[in-house]
């Protein structure tokens, strides 16, 4: 496990029936930051929306939990000719602009278990969707690529697309130890990306694991840096196409309730007219750490629409704020309406860091159920508007979680396959025919019973509804 510094010092949330504060109390203690401004993630924070805790778990990361593939590893020509008998069976081609009204981009960020994601995807696959899955680097150096996995990827078939992780902890360490920049740091990623084979003219594309908190707080150098790695990794190498690369972007906790001090500091930040033309020129997708919490989301008393609508809150908050920001926001606002997306938990279970998924696996296929619901509902609702066709959830199966939740490692698996072939359905049933339709997160037609929820003790946080108004 690594050591992390502090990250964020919101007041911590009750993880069970809070009371809520007014959201306007004084800024905390800043944090620990580098020279540089960079923030390290931090473990174990209710309050913080991290990638980061997949680190802080020990577990290892692999290809694929299924056993058979342990064993028995299938091979690049075995995964094509399985992508090519499934793909006879999808629409021609000639029906599918037709078939195909809206067509949707998938993006999954994954610490382990990436090829099995892949292949319950490829089982029950919309052909009106593109998958984007990412990859990371090696445990003890992420810095270091994970060359054959790409091919296992592109192998599930012509709309699975391999994304090469550039993990910004490690390569900031790497930068700084050699007395380096973050654009020599860019390039030696790049001539990493290109000796793995990776083909940014297939669709293939970088993702940034992740933008960390100096940069909503304006620390002196974080930006700077932050625009000019970004910069250099759009440009790509002589031999390499410019690439316009995925983001991920570190959050707050669902159930934060010193409210007032963050969105001041998105306020400002929405503001900085610079800092966005550069996004607007590098990145593609701007997916926000948006993890819900199921104690702030499974109120069975609560319709399904009254849960959606709190999800929402949550998970479009940065872009809601904007759409209400005055006209110095245009910029920022331009950019996330064609880029923004959230980035919703899938990972399980976790007390912390992605929400709170600390419940059964049946209570996890309700919850990622909702989030789709919530996602496309919200979309459906602003025809054009971010998140447009655009969806995006974090798997990360805790193999470490310590109970009984997680042990035996057979029984964890039968369960997390269960979870995928639920994620697989929802977003299918979501995003085909003529575009889809919300209802089909929840179940196949005539059967939409995964929309339900009964968390004991869940209360929706009231503070995320002042993100609408500037």
């Amino acid at each position: 496990m690594r050591a992390f510094l502090v990250v964020l010092s919101i007041a911590i949330a009750a993880l069970a029936a809070p009371s809520f504060a007014a959201g306007d109390e004084a800024a905390p203690v800043g944090p620990a930051a580098a020279e540089d401004g960079y923030v390290a993630p931090v473990c174990d924070d209710p309050d913080i929306s991290t990638l980061a805790v997949s680190d802080c778990t020990g577990a290892e990361a692999v290809p694929s939990l299924d056993p058979d593939d342990v064993a028995n590893p299938p091979s690049v020509e075995e995964l094509t000719a399985k992508a090519e008998a499934a793909a006879a069976l999808e629409p021609s081609p000639a029906d599918l602009p037709t078939f195909c009204r809206l067509h949707a981009n998938i993006y999954f960020y994954t610490s382990s278990d990436w090829l099995r994601l892949g292949q319950k995807l490829q089982a029950n696959a919309s052909p009106c969707a593109d998958y984007y899955i990412s990859i990371p680097g090696l445990a003890g150096d992420k810095t270091q690529l994970r060359c054959a996995q790409d091919d296992v990827i592109r192998a599930l078939g012509s709309r699975f697309h391999p994304v090469v992780e550039f993990h910004f902890q490690d390569w900031h360490d790497w930068w700084t130890a050699r007395g380096k920049t973050p654009a020599d740091a860019a390039h030696e990623f790049l001539h990493r990306v290109r000796d793995c084979g990776y083909d940014f003219t297939r669709g293939e594309t970088w993702s940034l694991n992740e933008m960390h908190s100096g940069i909503s707080r304006d620390l002196p150098g974080a930006r700077g840096n932050m625009r000019m790695l970004l910069n250099t990794l759009h440009a790509g190498l002589p031999e390499m196409p410019a690439s316009r690369g995925i983001i991920w972007v570190i959050g707050v906790g669902h159930g934060s309730q010193n409210l007032g001090v963050y969105k001041g500091l998105v306020q400002s930040w929405l503001q900085d007219s610079a800092f966005w033309e550069d996004m607007a020129r590098d990145i593609s997708v701007w997916g926000q750490e948006a993890y819900p919490n199921m104690l702030f989301w499974g109120d069975a008393a609560a319709s399904r629409n009254a849960r959606t609508r709190n999800l929402s809150l949550f998970l479009e908050h940065p872009l809601l704020l904007a759409e209400a920001g005055p006209p110095t926001v245009t910029t920022s606002l331009d950019f996330l309406e064609q880029t923004y997306v959230p980035l919703g938990s899938a990972a399980w279970p976790y007390k912390s860091g992605y929400g709170n998924t600390w419940f059964s696996d049946d209570n996890m296929k309700r919850f990622i159920s909702e989030q789709t619901f919530a996602v496309k509902h919200f979309s459906q609702s602003r025809p054009h508007a971010a998140p447009d066709a655009r969806f995006a959830l974090a798997w990360a199966p805790n193999t470490q979680c310590g109970t009984d939740l997680c042990k035996p490692a057979s029984i964890f698996q039968q369960r997390t396959a269960g979870i995928l072939e639920r994620l697989a359905s929802a977003i299918r049933e979501s995003y085909e025919f003529g575009g889809g339709s919300q209802v089909g997160a929840c179940g196949t037609p005539g059967d939409y019973s995964w929309c339900d929820a009964d968390i004991d003790g869940a209360v929706f946080n009231p503070l995320w509804s002042t993100f609408p108004d500037w």
